[in-house]
C-alpha cells in the first residue's frame, strides 16, 4: 500500500517568494508580460503566476545558490541549460542558462498558442508539430526579455518535438474513439469494459502519456457540455486565448462497484496513487488522489466508505456493496459514475478567489460557501447545476429501497444536483488538499439535501 507519509505536503513561501521576484523583474523589463498580468486579473480573474510554465534566467553561482536554498533541484539539461524543479511544491520551472544575464524569458501555459495569436492578431513562428507533445512560440520580445506561449501534452521535456506526418491523423482518431465510447449501455460492466478496451486502442496509439491528456481533454469538455459556470469560465478566458491551462485538478465519482475499474484506467494512463482520504463515518466517502507525474496531471477519485476500508487499498481492492447511498454513491445512482455517463462532478482551476467570486456573480453564477480558507488555500464550488434524473434511474432508485418515496417525488419533479465548478487560490507552492473540511462541503453537495430553489 502507498506510504501516506510521503504526502504530508508543506507550504514554501520562501521558493514562491522567488520566482515572484523573478517575475516582477520580466514585468518591469517587457511591457506585454505586465500587459497581459491586468489582462489576466481583469478579465479572467488569474493570476499571471498561476499560468507559468516556466521561467528563464542567466547563469550564475548567485541565482543558482538561491534556487537550490530555497528547495529548488536540478532535473535535466539541455544544450545550454538545466532545468530547475521544486520536488515538494506546486511551482513553475525554471531554466538556467550557461551564459550569464538577468531574467531572459517567462513561458506561459495556453491550451492552443494559435488561439492565443488569433485573439490578439499577432503572427509569429509556432516551433513544434500541430498537437505534438511540446510547442513554444516567442510571442514579444522586449529589452531582450521575452515571453513565450507553450503547449504541453503528456511532457516535461523543454525543446519542440516535431512528429511523422500521420501523428495528427492518430491524435485525431484517438480523442473521437474516446468521445464516441459507448457510455451509457443498459449494462454498465459492458460500459467498463469497452472504457478499458478503449483506453488501451488510445494508449497503443499515442503512448500512455498524451493519451492521459487526451482523455482528459475530452472529459473536460463533457464537464463543460453540462455546467454553465464552466461555460462562462472557459468564454472568459478563451477571450485572452489562454484556454484551460490553468486547471488544478480534474475529480470523479464512482460507484464502489466500478471503482477499482476507475483506478485501472488511469493506471492505465499512466497515473501513480497518491494521498488517500477519508471524510469520517459521517460523511460516508473518500477519494484517492492520483498524479501522472509526467503530464503533470492530478485527479480526485470520490466513492462512498465505511470506517474499515481505510485501512485496506480501497483503489486496488474490490469494495462490497452497502445497505445504503452515501452523497457519492447516491449521486452515482441518479446520474451515473463520473467516467460513464455522467462525466466529472467538478473541475478545479486556479484563480483570485475573491474576484472570481465576485466576477462570475456578475454572470449570474453564484459560490457556495468556502471550504478552505487558509493563506495558502481558498477553495469553494460554484453553486451546483440542476440535472433532470433518467426515469430508469429513479425506477431502480425506488426499487433499491435506499431512499424515501418522498425524495424520489423531488428527484422526479426537480432533478437533482449534478457539476460544479471549483474555484481554488493556491499561494506558497503548496501542493496539497483540505482533507479536514472538505467532508462539509461534500455533505451540502449530497441530492438529498440540495434543492432546485437553492440555485
Amino acid at each position: 500500500m502507498t506510504d501516506q507519509s510521503a504526502f504530508m505536503w508543506k507550504c514554501h513561501p520562501e521558493s514562491e517568494k522567488l520566482l515572484l521576484q523573478l517575475l516582477e523583474q520580466a514585468c518591469q523589463a517587457n511591457r506585454s508580460i505586465s500587459a497581459l498580468r491586468d489582462d489576466l486579473l481583469h478579465k479572467t480573474s488569474t493570476r499571471l503566476f498561476d499560468w507559468l510554465d516556466h521561467l528563464v534566467v542567466g547563469n550564475s553561482q548567485r541565482v543558482v545558490a538561491e534556487l537550490e536554498n530555497v528547495g529548488f533541484v536540478s532535473q535535466g539539461a539541455g544544450p545550454s541549460y538545466r532545468v530547475y524543479h521544486h520536488p515538494g511544491a506546486q511551482l513553475p520551472n525554471v531554466i538556467v542558462r550557461d551564459y550569464p544575464g538577468d531574467v531572459s524569458g517567462v513561458a506561459i501555459k495556453v491550451e492552443s498558442i494559435s488561439d492565443y495569436l488569433m485573439v490578439r492578431g499577432q503572427q509569429a513562428v509556432i516551433e513544434g508539430s500541430p498537437l505534438s507533445s511540446y510547442r513554444r512560440c516567442a510571442v514579444a520580445v522586449d529589452d531582450g526579455v521575452s515571453l513565450w506561449a507553450v503547449e504541453r501534452r503528456g511532457t516535461r521535456q523543454m525543446e519542440p518535438t516535431y512528429f511523422d506526418d500521420g501523428y495528427v491523423q492518430r491524435y485525431l482518431a484517438a480523442k473521437e474513439l474516446w468521445k464516441s465510447r459507448p457510455r451509457a449501455l443498459e449494462d454498465e460492466d459492458q460500459s467498463i469494459a469497452a472504457m478499458l478496451h478503449t483506453a488501451q486502442e488510445v494508449v497503443n496509439s499515442l503512448g500512455r502519456d498524451i493519451a492521459a491528456w487526451v482523455v482528459l481533454e475530452v472529459e473536460r469538455e463533457l464537464w463543460q457540455s453540462r455546467n454553465r459556470a464552466g461555460q462562462v469560465q472557459k468564454a472568459r478566458q478563451d477571450a485572452l486565448g489562454m484556454g484551460w491551462a490553468n486547471h488544478d485538478h480534474h475529480t470523479f465519482r464512482s460507484s464502489r462497484r466500478h471503482f477499482p475499474s476507475l483506478v485501472r484506467l488511469f493506471e492505465m494512463l499512466g497515473f501513480h496513487c497518491r494521498e488517500r482520504y477519508y471524510a469520517g463515518q459521517e460523511a460516508g466517502w473518500g477519494a484517492q488522489v492520483m498524479e501522472n507525474p509526467v503530464s503533470g496531471l492530478v485527479l480526485f477519485l470520490d466513492v462512498d466508505l465505511v470506517p474499515e476500508e481505510v485501512a485496506v487499498d480501497f483503489a486496488h481492492q474490490s469494495i462490497p456493496e452497502i445497505d445504503k447511498y452515501n452523497t457519492v454513491g447516491l449521486w452515482c445512482a441518479l446520474h451515473g459514475d463520473s467516467i460513464l455517463r455522467a462525466g466529472m462532478h467538478h473541475l478545479e482551476a486556479q484563480f483570485f478567489f475573491d474576484e472570481l467570486t465576485k466576477d462570475l456573480a456578475h454572470h449570474d453564477v453564484g459560490m457556495m460557501e468556502p471550504f478552505s480558507s487558509f493563506s495558502y488555500l481558498r477553495q469553494a464550488f460554484t453553486k451546483g447545476e440542476m440535472w433532470p434524473v433518467p426515469p430508469g434511474r429513479l425506477a431502480a432508485l425506488e426499487r433499491s429501497g435506499k431512499v424515501t418515496a418522498e425524495q424520489i417525488a423531488r428527484f422526479r419533479k426537480e432533478g437533482a444536483v449534478g457539476s460544479h465548478l471549483e474555484n481554488l487560490q493556491r499561494r506558497e507552492g503548496y501542493k496539497g488538499f483540505n482533507q479536514k473540511n472538505v467532508s462539509v462541503i461534500i455533505d451540502k453537495t449530497d441530492p438529498r439535501k440540495v434543492h432546485a430553489d437553492a440555485f
